[in-house]
């Protein structure tokens, strides 16, 4: 078994980025428990567990000789338990916690704080997002219910699925999804995100939600995300947008191996100064021939930026199916708390986030300070193109 495995396409924008501004990136979750009910010593034996049930927490980014890689180190992570007066409390210290975690390259991968106040306790967990991506963070939250012993042979598993994903990416990067996206991106009048530095973010802030139509069946994502497109339109006054998400999931049989990551992908609207009823087909046309070609990595498609000068800058989309139920914490029945604070993802002038319920589809947005339009105009121009373009599908299907 090697100690030193590659990077993979996302992995190196996010270490490649750290370079750049001596910051990680990370991800974060707060849960909410009944107070005084939940033992530390009970949970530190979980997250002990959680470090050597998952690989990926014992890697590091590296560089050398102008080769990336991840390199094997000695596994451990940050617990500490500390003491706030309510849940806003709460919220500026996990804030606190989350910025002292991205200011420190070289600390654990891994961080928990267990904050107690009189009505409730609450867990923070951090991740280094360049070992963690959502669908891994999903797979160690179920390993919070109690401790777990190691699999046999689980590192040879890890660097396999590595390997097996790196090969992948390495074979789109040199196929014809490359051509593909040349080709469209000669249509575009914008420019590729590059991973600016990361700049100061507004506290997110959460819309009013949208109503699901029932004439609606099956995922509602291409919707979402060209009435994305739409606002940005609204507020930049652009012909042609971009919007990056994350997209896929792991190659089998590695698809419960945390540290494989989904790629982000790129959705461009080409379809010109039209009315979204006349314009959505055409989108939905144009989506599915990129998820066509969806493998191809990022950093690779970053590469093709166009050279014309009125750049529109990307936005990351987030979009989750919300799971019911609540998460067990070493036996302790928790409950996830959405957090009033966050970070805009570094590649991208502003995150929006949508989550699909059972009615509703809710809806956060995160925008950088100094991006040219509001946060507040952006997030009513999607509420509203959303509204709009679920009304016209559902008037089609009646």
């Amino acid at each position: 078994m090697a100690d030193r495995i590659p990077l993979l396409s996302t992995q190196l924008g996010f270490a490649l980025m750290a370079e750049r501004t001596g910051q990680r990136i990370s991800i974060h979750k707060l849960f909410r428990l009944p107070p005084s009910v939940l033992s530390a010593v009970d949970l530190n034996q979980v997250l002990h567990s959680i470090m050597f049930r998952n690989p990926t927490l014992s890697y590091r980014m590296g560089f050398s000789r102008g080769e990336a890689y991840q390199e094997r180190y000695s596994a451990r992570h940050d617990f500490a338990e500390m003491q706030a007066e309510d849940e806003e409390a709460v919220m500026r210290l996990s804030m606190t916690v989350v910025d002292e975690f991205e200011a420190c390259l070289d600390g654990a991968a891994m961080e928990a704080r267990l904050v107690r106040t009189h009505d409730a306790d609450y867990l923070l967990l951090v991740f280094d997002h360049a070992l963690v991506d959502g669908q891994s963070m999903d797979i160690m939250i179920q390993q919070l219910a109690a401790p777990g012993s190691p699999d046999d042979g689980q590192w040879e598993r890890f660097e396999a699925a590595v390997l097996d994903r790196a090969e992948s990416e390495s074979a789109a990067a040199g196929g014809s999804g490359m051509a593909f996206w040349a080709d469209r991106m000669n249509n575009f009048h914008g420019e590729l995100p590059k991973g600016a530095a990361k700049a100061p973010s507004e506290v997110i802030v959460r819309l009013p939600s949208v109503a699901r139509p029932s004439a609606i069946r099956g995922a509602q994502f291409p919707y979402v995300l060209f009435s994305l497109h739409r606002a940005l339109r609204d507020v930049t006054g652009a012909e042609a947008t971009i919007v990056a998400y994350p997209w896929g999931r792991r190659n089998e049989p590695f698809s419960d191996v945390t540290g494989c990551f989904l790629n982000t992908v790129i959705s461009l609207d080409l379809t010109g100064p039209r009315s979204p009823l006349e314009a959505i087909d055409d989108f939905l046309d144009d989506w599915f021939l990129e998820i066509d070609h969806a493998d191809v990595p990022f950093v690779s498609l970053a590469g093709l930026g166009s050279v014309h000068s009125d750049s529109v800058a990307a936005g990351m989309l987030v979009y989750e199916v919300a799971t019911e139920g609540s998460v067990s914490v070493a036996g302790i029945e928790a409950v996830e708390v959405s957090p009033r604070f966050g970070h805009n993802q570094p590649m991208s002038a502003f995150t929006a986030a949508a989550t699909v319920l059972e009615h509703e589809i809710g809806l956060e947005l995160t925008v950088d300070e100094g991006t040219g339009y509001g946060l507040q105009d952006l997030g009513t121009c999607w509420r509203h193109r959303l509204s709009e373009v679920l009304s016209c599908f559902s008037a089609r299907r009646a």
